[in-house]
């Protein structure tokens, strides 16, 4: 445990070295999403509350980042690299989501939607490898915001609170008939802002989509919630 180096006492040092303002917090459709890094002024404060960092790694909320230490200097450079890291997350996806990156202030959501961005999707699945779309959504309540919700998309649907459309809200879930007219629930993903939601697509995997696409309105049935104020 003595090898154990946190990134607290040393943000403390940063703030009062002049840094105050720094930020925390949806696809892989056509291409990868990319982005550079913005100032670090530009972020919102408590960015990095979900950053350890241990000699040759760093975790931002689930994700891990390769940091290998160097001799006299690695607290140092892991440091740096945990906030590069850390900074990446909002403005990579910012341009996916059309939103500006300081607005994507949950650092383990993004943390989540990286870590299965592109998975592929399989009936049934509900492995690191291979998910599908109501494993989806339940690992995501689970993981993010610590909610437990059923299995199938048609009991989740069954069991959230109903909402309007226009007051769709991070975290809640989006409900589709993918296959006939019918209310019957085939498809449910996870909205993240903007009209904007992530799920697991049969034909690309974990992606992001707008509700507005002609498919997804054609399709679209409804939206629930679990998470409650």
């Amino acid at each position: 445990m003595r090898n154990k180096v946190y990134i607290i006492p040393i943000f403390g040092l940063l703030l009062l070295s002049g840094c105050k303002s720094l930020s925390r917090l949806t696809t892989k459709d056509q291409s990868s999403p990319g982005g550079q890094a913005g100032s670090r002024s530009s972020m919102p404060r408590g960015f990095l509350d979900n950053i350890a960092v241990l000699p040759g790694e760093v975790k931002l909320g689930g994700i891990k980042v390769s940091a290998p230490p160097v001799a006299g200097t690695e607290t140092k450079k892991n440091v740096g690299i945990a906030y590069d890291a850390a900074l990446s997350l909002p403005n990579k996806y910012a341009n996916l989501l059309g939103v500006a990156p300081t607005s994507l202030a949950n650092l383990q959501l993004l943390a989540q939607m990286e870590k299965w961005y592109g998975t592929q999707y399989c009936f049934g699945g509900s492995t690191d490898s291979c998910i599908d779309c109501s494993s989806f959504t339940q690992v995501m309540l689970r993981d993010v915001y610590n909610v437990k919700i059923p299995r199938t998309s048609q009991q989740q649907f069954d069991a959230s609170t109903k909402i309007e459309k226009e007051n769709l809200k991070e975290g809640d879930l989006v409900f589709f008939n993918t296959v006939s007219a019918s209310m019957v629930i085939t498809h449910v993903g996870f909205y993240v802002c903007n009209n904007k939601f992530v799920h697991a697509s049969t034909s690309k995997g974990v992606t992001i989509n707008d509700l507005s696409e002609k498919y997804y309105a054609k399709a679209f049935r409804g939206a629930g919630r679990f998470i409650h104020p």
